[in-house]
């Protein structure tokens, strides 16, 4: 039986930069948790943004937030990795050098620009919705950072693989999360070993476990469950991890697996069986 439902929400839910999910999606989300499933939103975004996206239910679900820097339900931290101050301040000058390249610093609570990185800062704030702040040297923050993201208008992940990426993987996760963005975490940090924390605060197994995904800083959420399904917009390296396959974002994939699993509730394989690979 199924326990617990993770998603992410960018490429899988919604293209990127969405902010609206369906009143039928919430109906069949809510009457899932009715039979006892716990669900939760595994993505890049901050809590804030998804309170707002996941609205009817945010008081129900749980968070892993900040590609799995951050944990949290019911308000209360589960978990929570912060990026050693050393690095941050390397890695702001790093991004600095990176051609076209734009800093996002993420506290968990806000996200920090420079002021010369206004283009990025208006991208976040009126596209994604995410709570910003203009600054005028990131050096000078001494609040923690969890969580990087570097911001390129176009070729993000061409630019950041060139040096950059493979300098970091290092101590980090470096992982593409949009067409214009890299995200960065500590490398004890990821969707899957935030899942694990959350599994563990429950009492569920990864046989237990359902979770969408599209990106490649979805893999090691997939991974953490048995039930593992990739949109068909999905990067195919996403698809390859995947026992199931949906369809696309913008054709109510997700909700159609959930769909599925909610009409045939206590036989999960048969539910799921024709989106098998």
């Amino acid at each position: 039986m199924i326990k617990l439902i993770a998603t992410d929400a960018d490429g899988t839910l919604f293209p990127d930069c969405g902010q609206d999910l369906s009143a039928a999606y919430f109906e069949t989300v809510q009457a899932l948790m009715d039979r006892g499933v716990i669900f939760g939103v595994c993505s890049g975004r901050p809590t804030s943004n998804l309170k707002r996206v996941f609205a009817p239910i945010q008081d129900q679900i749980f968070y892993i937030t900040q590609n799995g820097a951050m944990a949290s339900y019911q308000d209360k931290i589960v978990y929570r990795e912060a990026i050693p101050m050393a690095d941050t301040r390397a890695i702001v000058r790093d991004i600095r050098a990176l051609d076209g390249c734009m800093t996002l610093y993420d506290t968990g609570e806000v996200c920090y620009f420079e002021k010369r990185d206004k283009e990025a800062y208006e991208f976040t704030r009126d596209v994604y919705h995410f709570d910003c702040e203009l600054v005028d040297d990131l050096l000078e923050l001494d609040t923690p950072c969890i969580k990087f993201s570097v911001y390129r208008a176009d070729h993000v992940e061409e630019v950041t693989e060139k040096a950059f990426a493979p300098k970091w993987r290092k101590t980090m996760n470096v992982a593409c999360a949009g067409e214009r963005v890299v995200d960065m975490v500590p490398k004890a940090a990821s969707k899957g070993s935030s899942l694990a924390k959350i599994q563990a605060l429950f009492g569920v197994s990864m046989d237990e476990t359902l979770a969408f995904g599209d990106n490649s800083n979805d893999i090691s959420m997939l991974n953490q469950a048995k039930y593992s399904v990739a949109v068909d917009n999905a990067r195919q390296e996403v698809k390859d991890v995947c026992r199931y396959v949906t369809d696309l974002n913008t054709n109510d994939g997700e909700l159609k697996v959930l769909d599925a699993l909610l009409k045939d509730f206590d036989h999960p394989e048969a539910a799921l069986r024709p989106f098998e690979k």
